[in-house]
């Protein structure tokens, strides 16, 4: 089989015949489509057995652990496609772009993945006018190039559904993290970037259907985002540093990352005790590493005076030059 696409599936039944459409419309031939429904309470279930019914090249599975990371996974070990694409749900598709991503892996048999560009709108693909910049022109960039591009700049990184990958690379970069609840596809991608070569088309895939009003979103909005961006690090980033020759840049990326938000972390969090605790829970989290004695000291600083202009001192200044040295 030639491709396999993985759609991930919570609450989701006003979407599951559009998502099929989508894909079917996309004219590959050789192709098997996998639901994982995970844990919805909405007829989502029902709705594709509905599809099952008329298409045989639809299945179902159940992934009981909540979250994107085990769902995706589950779709991941029952693919059979030589190549293997997620798509989420609730988005939109570029005609055609299936069909060229698979060309472009075909041709360029040393690359494990082609990823392309994404639009993001609150509104349907329908509704949404697709960018004219597209060339469709195809380059090759060895590792490490993606890898450091994603990891030094998130407004970079593009959704899965952006991705194909040859179903071999997972034996390669592992699958999806199942300790993150967010970022678990950055994380994979940024260690794909880092591992493979990658193709890129520049081309619009897919568009991402950015939900205003979900959970998520408003959490983003609530919540600082160095609160966010820890998991990815101490789960992810810093074991990959342990285990791998990794580059100096890498190396220069992850550190500046790990003590400026551990920095934050402590600034944002209210009342002394909280921050003390929270401070010595940090240093306990990256007990693998060796942190300098300056960075200890104004961690331990920033407990006790949690201003702004020492958290902008200690990450203007005291970080890179930690970093540097």
């Amino acid at each position: 089989m030639k491709l396999s696409v993985v759609i991930p599936s919570y609450n989701a039944a006003q979407f599951i015949e559009s998502s099929y459409q989508s894909i079917i419309n996309q004219g590959v031939e050789d192709i098997e489509i996998i639901y994982v429904d995970n844990n919805s309470t909405d007829g989502t279930a029902e709705e594709i057995k509905k599809i099952q019914k008329r298409d045989s090249r639809v299945s179902s599975y159940f992934q009981p652990k909540q979250g994107a990371a085990p769902t995706r996974n589950k779709g991941l070990v029952n693919a059979k496609g030589e190549y293997v694409y997620f798509f989420d749900v609730d988005d939109g598709i570029y005609p055609n772009a299936l069909l060229k991503m698979i060309d472009v892996l075909d041709a360029h048999t040393q690359v494990d993945a082609v990823v392309g560009k994404m639009v993001k709108s609150s509104q349907s693909i329908e509704k949404t006018t697709k960018p004219d910049d597209e060339t469709l022109e195809v380059t090759i960039h060895p590792k490490p190039y993606f890898g450091l591009i994603w990891f030094s700049d998130l407004s970079k990184v593009v959704g899965p559904p952006a991705f194909m990958y040859r179903r071999t690379v997972f034996d390669t970069i592992g699958i999806y993290n199942e300790d993150l609840r967010i970022g678990q596809d950055t994380a994979l991608d940024i260690k794909l970037g880092m591992m493979c070569d990658i193709a890129f088309i520049d081309m619009y895939v897919y568009m991402y259907y950015k939900h205003t009003d979900s959970t998520i979103e408003k959490n983003k909005k609530k919540t600082p985002r160095a609160f966010m961006q820890w998991p990815r690090l101490v789960k992810e980033h810093l074991p990959f540093y342990l285990e791998h020759d990794t580059p100096e840049e890498f190396n220069k990326l992850l550190f500046e990352q790990l003590y400026k938000v551990m920095g934050k972390q402590v600034f944002f969090t209210e009342g002394f005790a909280q921050r003390k605790t929270l401070k010595n829970d940090l240093l306990q989290q990256v007990s693998a590493i060796e942190v300098p004695f300056l960075i200890r000291f104004f961690l331990s600083l920033l407990v006790v005076f949690p201003f702004s202009s020492l958290l902008k001192f200690y990450g203007y200044y005291i970080v890179p030059y930690i970093v540097k040295k």
